[in-house]
């Protein structure tokens, strides 16, 4: 009879389980973490991005805009335009990676500013993270043209041997 009642009791605990865990999930405060970032540089290619990584804290609307908003190194803050980027959130996606567009006149160990907005779909702001990112190169460090072209990174015919 033991035996009987120990997988029920099994069962019984798996699902208690599963819903206090599912009770885990964070129902306020904000909606992601920036959780990482920085900068990139492809000497292939001669260029150089940055981006940042946020994740969910708690669940994502699907639809909600992800705008961050890249300093310009070539332009800086406080004058010069940020460089904006939009991502849209997928159902049940917990990581967000937005990458900026190839950038020029990185200094090293100068802070870069970025600003990760989240509207509703309807355009209402929903939270603000501001954060800076540094390299420890810069651009000085990339060739004047890429060393390889296209998908296959053939080699560039307009550099000589």
């Amino acid at each position: 009879m033991f035996r009987v009642l120990v997988r029920p009791l099994a069962l019984i605990a798996a699902i208690a389980m599963a819903l206090a865990l599912a009770a885990c999930e964070e129902t306020t405060g904000d909606y992601v973490e920036v959780t990482g970032g920085g900068f990139l540089f492809n000497y292939r290619i001669a260029e150089a991005t940055y981006g940042l990584v946020a994740t969910a804290r708690r669940t994502v609307p699907p639809g909600t805009r992800f705008v961050a908003a890249f300093e310009n190194p070539a332009d800086p803050l406080p004058d010069g335009p940020p460089l904006p980027v939009e991502l849209i959130s997928r159902e049940g996606q917990k990581r967000f990676a937005i990458n900026s567009p190839p950038v020029k006149n990185v200094i090293a160990d100068r802070a870069y500013a970025v600003t990760l907005t989240l509207f509703t779909p309807e355009g209402a702001v929903i939270e603000t993270h501001e954060t800076t990112y540094r390299s420890k190169i810069g651009s000085e460090v990339l060739p004047d043209k890429p060393l390889a072209i296209g998908p296959g990174y053939a080699k560039n015919p307009e550099l000589k041997e």
